[in-house]
């Protein structure tokens, strides 16, 4: 089983690129929860888990997944962390929690894509789409070591600028900057927004879409919005500038 947890299509295409070379199941981790609950037992043999990084660490969501679930001490567990540049304490993270489950990472690996945040300050983005070309060659690589069990874990580090990233002060500040709002103005209240939302922090009500306290940052909303209705930091994404990974659409992304 991979599970993954994905915004704007990066961590849904490594996971299915990892499926396919490993033989093995794709689910978004919402729809799993939604399915088995917020806690549950995975007792694979094998288990991948697959992210993007948001302020140098794993989505406050798949967090609070792999805290609660029970998993065989046994287990060949493996991560992979997509980012723009680097990967934080993400993969360091998930095994101290791993660790007080009596279970580890046997393998991790950062896989440079490319970023959904750009667009949220620049006017004007050029995607390097070949980024994405070395990504799908690494994610190859890493199937084949899955596949055949390499235990790797270089990649389990703790470097001093995630910490930093992740302190209190830096952090609220980061979720500042990347705070959703809705502009009822442009908003054409099609209902997109809620269903492609992994924390149904989004919610259509009497016509409005209302913004709840959960957000996860993963930017879905805002670069799927396709009147521009969705605000970071009170500013649109303009329609030139939305990214998703080439061929993931609005639909795959949606919670089932």
């Amino acid at each position: 089983m991979i599970l993954y947890f994905s915004g704007t299509g990066n961590s849904l295409h490594a996971a299915r690129v990892l499926g396919k070379e490993t033989e093995d199941t794709v689910i978004h981790v919402a729809d799993l929860i939604h399915q088995c609950g917020a806690c549950t037992s995975i007792q694979n043999k094998v288990l991948g888990f697959v992210f993007p990084v948001y302020f140098g660490d794993i989505p406050k969501p798949f967090q609070e997944f792999i805290e609660c679930t029970r998993f065989s001490p046994s287990a060949y567990i493996y991560a992979i962390a997509t980012c723009g540049s680097s990967g934080g304490n993400a993969l360091y993270h998930v095994n101290q929690i791993l660790q007080r489950k009596n279970c580890r990472l046997s393998y991790g690996r950062i896989v440079p894509m490319i970023a959904n945040s750009t667009a949220t300050w620049k006017k004007k983005v050029t995607y390097e789409y070949t980024k994405l070309d070395a990504a799908d060659a690494l994610l190859t690589r890493i199937g084949a070591d899955i596949k055949t069990g390499v235990v790797d874990t270089k990649a389990l580090k703790n470097p001093l600028l995630a910490r930093l990233m992740q302190s209190h002060i830096l952090r609220r500040i980061g979720e500042k900057r990347f705070s959703i709002s809705v502009d009822s103005d442009a908003c054409t209240r099609c209902g997109l927004c809620v269903t492609l939302c992994p924390t149904h922090n989004l919610l259509l009500s009497h016509n409005e879409i209302h913004v709840g306290k959960r957000c996860s940052y993963c930017m879905a909303c805002a670069h799927h919005c396709p009147s521009g209705g969705i605000l970071v930091h009170g500013r649109a994404i303009k329609r030139e500038n939305a990214y998703h990974y080439p061929g993931i659409t609005a639909n795959d992304l949606k919670r089932r």
